[in-house]
């Protein structure tokens, strides 16, 4: 067969791809050939490999990244001929490619081939994506879709999580968030088969579980995904990843699906379902496709909104609530009846310690009277309302407890090499909290007052 001919007829980007067969499924795949907009992109984005000539019949790694996902398509349809569709974003060639396998009837003892065309963008193309998926459980979408509008975030996860597992019929579905900067990790949600020996994540977690998270990065390498379902790629997971693979073993998973979850080109974490029928790979892999995309999308937008919300309602430079945070807590409290506390407080001598030492030195005696005040009123609501003033407000409030704490600060200070001045109030009636801070306020003046009295 004339596979330069058969490539050529294609308008878009086309090769011939060829498996050899094993006994166990496959050990090399080369490109064949390909159409003249295929061999022309060698020329322009393969700088990767440094090489800018197509050899033919060449193995694929000696142009492309090995990668498991691409080997699949290509052994599912020369091999086992099914006609597959798909839509990936692969991270190196920042692009997104539709691609299509098409089997090939001609093969010979040793060799099957198959027909890869693919489509490169740099927009997303939505129809693509649903094209290139199959079969999609109405409840799943609907549980995924109804997140947009959702007032429990939480709940609306939960569900699409547990509807993702029951179609999947798996033994465990997870979301997993990453915060890379912070290097933290948090199980977003998760289900489990209640007939199964699964336990919930907290129950896996170590220390070294977030160092594990960060290798499957490079473990799914240039792809959006990674799929053990074979003894081969099992193999490739305990060369690849040996910790990981000795993770999965001891915690009994017999396979595995799992997506990078993407907002944008921004990675957020990752989604994975485990211990399902081999032979539902396939439509696993495509729902997974289609539900991360959804899912990055509407959860980068919460985690959005969650940081906007934050940074509305949080002082910067030293994590404590700030005024405009203060401000909707006192209209919460004058809907409470209870007896309220307010204490408050103002840094002696930073004025000083700016213009001596500057305004750095001087953020840092704001950040260490901020580390005493959640030290000493640990469970009450801290506020920094000013440069150097600070209001602390105390449900349940009585004056023994707040003097005992007010002692503490005085004895801490010193270890903290700052200095308060400070005044208080108490109510019975938590309406009269604007009376009670303006009654604060002046007993911090009046503090302040006696502490620069002594210092003449």
């Amino acid at each position: 067969m004339n596979f330069r001919d058969l490539c050529n007829s294609i308008n878009d980007t086309a090769c011939v791809m060829s498996v050899r067969k094993t006994a166990t499924g496959y050990d090399e795949i080369r490109i064949v050939d390909g159409n003249e907009k295929y061999l022309a992109s060698f020329k322009t984005e393969n700088d990767y490999y440094n090489t800018n000539q197509f050899i033919p019949n060449s193995i694929y790694t000696k142009y492309l990244e090995k990668n498991l996902n691409f080997e699949d398509y290509c052994y599912r349809s020369a091999v086992k001929k099914e006609l597959l569709h798909s839509y990936a974003y692969p991270e190196h060639y920042r692009a997104w490619f539709h691609m299509l396998f098409i089997p090939l009837e001609y093969e010979t003892k040793e060799l099957s081939y198959c027909l890869y065309i693919m489509e490169i963008n740099d927009v997303f193309n939505p129809e693509n994506l649903a094209n290139s998926t199959g079969e999609f459980d109405n409840n799943v979408l609907k549980a995924t879709l109804q997140m947009a509008n959702t007032k429990d975030f939480k709940a609306s996860l939960i569900s699409v999580t547990k509807e993702i597992r029951k179609y999947c019929n798996a033994t465990f579905c997870c979301i997993l968030l990453v915060d890379e900067l912070k290097e933290e990790f948090d199980i977003a949600s998760e289900d489990r088969d209640l007939n199964s020996d699964r336990l919930t994540m907290n129950e896996y977690i170590d220390h070294e579980f977030y160092d594990l998270v960060k290798s499957w990065d490079d473990t799914i390498g240039n792809s959006n995904c990674i799929i053990i379902d074979d003894e081969m790629k099992w193999d490739y997971i305990k060369n690849k990843n040996p910790k990981w693979y000795e993770s999965l073993n001891k915690n009994k998973v017999t396979n595995l699906v799992l997506f990078r979850l993407k907002s944008g080109n921004d990675q957020i974490g990752y989604m994975w379902v485990s211990n399902f029928k081999s032979d539902d790979t396939t439509k696993i892999k495509e729902m997974l496709e289609m539900s991360t995309f959804i899912l990055g999308y509407e959860i980068g937008n919460k985690l959005l909104v969650d940081k906007l919300t934050t940074l509305s309602s949080i002082d910067v430079l030293t994590g404590l609530y700030n005024r405009n945070k203060m401000n909707s807590y006192m209209m919460e409290i004058k809907e409470v009846r209870d007896t309220i506390g307010v204490v408050f407080l103002d840094i002696n001598g930073l004025k000083q310690v700016n213009d001596i030492e500057g305004h750095l030195a001087g953020d840092n005696l704001i950040k260490r009277a901020s580390k005493l005040l959640k030290k000493v009123f640990k469970g009450s609501y801290i506020f920094r309302v000013g440069g150097d003033e600070f209001v602390v407000i105390i449900k349940n409030a009585c004056k023994e407890n707040i003097e005992k704490d007010l002692e503490k600060l005085k004895l801490d200070s010193k270890k903290y090499n700052v200095s308060f001045a400070y005044g208080y109030s108490i109510t019975d009636d938590s309406k009269e909290i604007d009376k009670i801070l303006k009654e604060a306020d002046s007993n911090m003046y009046n503090n302040k007052r006696e502490y620069y009295n002594s210092m003449k």
